[in-house]
């Protein structure tokens, strides 16, 4: 996993001690970046522009997407050695998480606890970062005034007597957050009284059909004033899945882009554009984002996570992210809980992780979502601990709601569940894609005293994720219980989320090599030559799933609007005094400068099966043999880590991380 030479960015100490204050704010570091178990591996490489790594000679690997720090330094969870307890804290305690922080309240204790330091309606809530009304949330306006609002919508507001626009960015708080999910869960309680059990049964499996989204939950038949839960993927745009929809949102840059950008911002402008095209196509759960620290290299999926290989800057980047999906009234769906590190053999593995590697490695991530009220977690496919993580108490109940004081409600992916007994028990709040375990688990409520009970728990979570996001308050729109008619076809597409989608390439772009200044090029009267054939393709059929610059898979977005290389080449650069292109070497041979386009390819089923980027060295070598006075530029798309033996051979080399249909705008 670690370069054979280090890159030139900041060291070890000072992520470890930011780590440390990050768990536990306000104290001091006693964590030594050496004291962590397991290896610890070296910093990364980060944004294109602001990095430029001249010292750079020879990488052998280099986990290009991972986070500028060390990974177990900058983990410093709960469980570190910073966290000192006596007699005195752990008695009476019902667990380790209460001893340390108090553990998540309960819905009466948070129910009863006064929100006496939030802010009240018309006062500023910088400070607070909670409000005292329920449905309200502290939205930001600037720098020095923030407001308790229903809703915000950003720019200038009719009847404001500053006549300033509103940035509208929520500004939140861990108490806001607990607050919130004890009144949500209060309304839920009250809407579920009274109910039969198959009104109850309605909210915890998905239903046939799923009327054009990945899955289709009949809530609003149980529930008064309810709406159908309209799933759908992915966290990287908004998946049509229909040929004839083809075009209709927009192929965003991976969600590894937004980590490699290591911006919180860029992760809260990312998920706004995102999640604005889930409402125009009317639907209100995300499946999303994916959070899992990358620790497989070679796994399929390693372009999904927001995490890259740092459970540390994914902690940072999954919270803008969550709050940015939620204030639209769409549910954000955390996955893959939990070890879901590879695809190959991804339904029959078993993964063994020791407690201190989960809490400080798997983990964090998710808690850090939850913390910021990530109303929705997804179990995956594979077993750990011998059993199937859709039915697995250990993981759904100890780690994940005593431990890490998740309220939501746990989904299985789809045909992850394989027992109704053991997953109703287990943990599981609603069975994906439709219900064809547990629809009938009401049946034998005789043979099992723990069951409707059980049922009673996971139609509660169901609704009061649902009243947490707002959707009994109008924050998400819709036509009686449905989403609007027409919604699906839809064009959700705009220049503004083409714009955000340039932005997020060229932040987390690395430029792994700029010898003698190479780039930026300055064009004028310049002879350029666009070399490989991926320099004027977006599909290549070799690809079982996605496309040459979009991983394939549940979250690849069809797109009729993709651009390449060469078209964005030649519609910015107007004075040059040629581009040519060519599949081969030979455009090069008259060239100034040559730039080669190449990519490697992840997929959703499928490991990678080696690290080499395709085609580099070779095309390299034969440009270089064909015009030896040219400057070699190589502009690639990746889905994670790969080798760069043909890094010696060129003059600069930039890197993206699967960009999507803006490539050609953004290079």
């Amino acid at each position: 996993f670690s370069p054979a030479r280090q890159l030139r960015v900041s060291g070890c100490g000072t992520r470890a001690a930011m780590a440390v204050q990050y768990a536990n704010p306000g104290s001091e570091s006693e964590v030594e970046a050496g004291e962590r178990s397991e290896e610890v591996p070296s910093p990364r490489a980060g944004r294109a522009g602001a990095r430029k790594l001249s010292s750079l000679k020879r990488v052998e690997v280099i986990a290009f997407f991972a986070a500028a720090g060390c990974v177990l330094a900058a983990a410093a969870w709960r469980w570190g050695p910073s966290t000192i307890l006596d007699a005195s804290t752990v008695e009476g305690a019902t667990s380790m998480a209460e001893a340390i922080d108090g553990g998540a309240p309960s819905a009466a204790q948070a129910a009863a606890a006064p929100p006496a330091k939030c802010s009240g309606v018309g006062s500023d809530c910088r400070e607070t970062r909670c409000c005292q009304q329920a449905g309200m949330q502290c939205f930001e306006k600037n720098a020095n005034w923030a407001m308790c609002l229903p809703s915000c919508s950003p720019g200038l507001h009719k009847g404001d007597a500053v006549k300033e626009p509103w940035s509208c960015r929520v500004l939140w708080s861990k108490e806001q957050v607990q607050n919130d999910w004890a009144y949500a869960r209060q309304r839920a309680q009250k809407a579920l009284s009274g109910k039969k059990g198959w009104e109850k049964m309605a909210l915890v499996a998905g239903a046939d059909g799923g009327n054009g989204y990945a899955g289709f939950v009949n809530t609003q038949y149980s529930i008064e004033g309810s709406q159908a839960l309209t799933m759908n993927d992915g966290p990287q745009g908004y998946n049509t899945y229909q040929e004839r929809l083809r075009g209709t949102s927009t192929q965003f840059p991976a969600l590894l882009s937004v980590s490699a950008s290591f911006d919180p911002e860029t992760s809260r402008q990312y998920a706004e554009a995102v999640v604005e095209e889930f409402v125009t196509k009317g639907s209100n759960v995300m499946l999303g984002p994916d959070v899992e620290v990358t620790r497989a290299t070679l796994t399929g999926r390693s372009f999904e996570t927001i995490s890259g290989e740092d459970p540390f800057l994914g902690s940072q980047l999954v919270q803008p992210f969550v709050i940015a999906v939620q204030q639209k009234g769409v549910i954000s769906t955390v996955k893959h809980w939990l070890d879901n590190n590879q695809e190959i053999y991804r339904q029959t593995m078993n993964v063994e992780v020791g407690d201190r590697a989960q809490h400080e490695i798997y983990m964090p991530v998710f808690k850090a979502a939850f913390d910021a009220g990530a109303a929705a977690v997804m179990c995956s496919y594979n077993k750990v601990y011998g059993e199937h993580t859709c039915q697995n108490s250990r993981l759904l109940k100890d780690l994940l709601r005593r431990d890490l004081g998740f309220q939501g409600f746990v989904m299985s992916d789809w045909g992850a569940t394989h027992n109704a007994t053991a997953s109703v028990l287990g943990g599981l709040d609603v069975e994906m894609p439709t219900g064809k375990h547990v629809k009938d688990i009401s049946a034998v409520f005789w043979t099992n005293d723990k069951l409707e009970p059980a049922v009673d728990e996971m139609a509660t979570n169901v609704l009061s994720s649902m009243h947490y996001v707002g959707q009994f308050d109008g924050r998400f729109p819709i036509e009686g219980s449905l989403p609007k008619y027409g919604a699906l076809d839809a064009d959700a597409t705009s220049d503004a989320h083409r714009l955000v989608a340039r932005t997020v390439i060229e932040d987390s772009a690395v430029l792994l090599k700029n010898s003698k200044d190479a780039l930026p090029l300055q064009t004028k009267g310049l002879k350029i030559a666009m070399v490989g054939h991926f320099c004027d393709e977006t599909e290549d059929p070799q690809y079982k799933q996605g496309s040459v610059w979009s991983g394939g898979g549940s979250g690849y977005v069809f797109t009729n609007k993709g651009t390449t290389p060469l078209q964005g080449v030649k519609a910015h650069i107007k004075d040059a005094d040629s581009i040519e292109f060519s599949k081969d070497a030979s455009a090069a041979a008259s060239a100034d400068v040559a730039v080669i386009c190449v990519a490697a390819h992840g997929e959703e089923g499928w490991d990678r099966a080696n690290f080499s980027l395709p085609e580099a060295a070779d095309l390299a070598a034969s440009v270089r043999k064909t015009n030896s006075r040219a400057k070699i530029v190589v502009l690639a798309a990746v889905p994670g880590a790969v080798t760069t033996e043909w890094l010696d051979g060129v003059d600069a080399a930039l890197l993206m991380f699967m960009p999507g249909e803006q490539v050609g705008p953004a290079v």
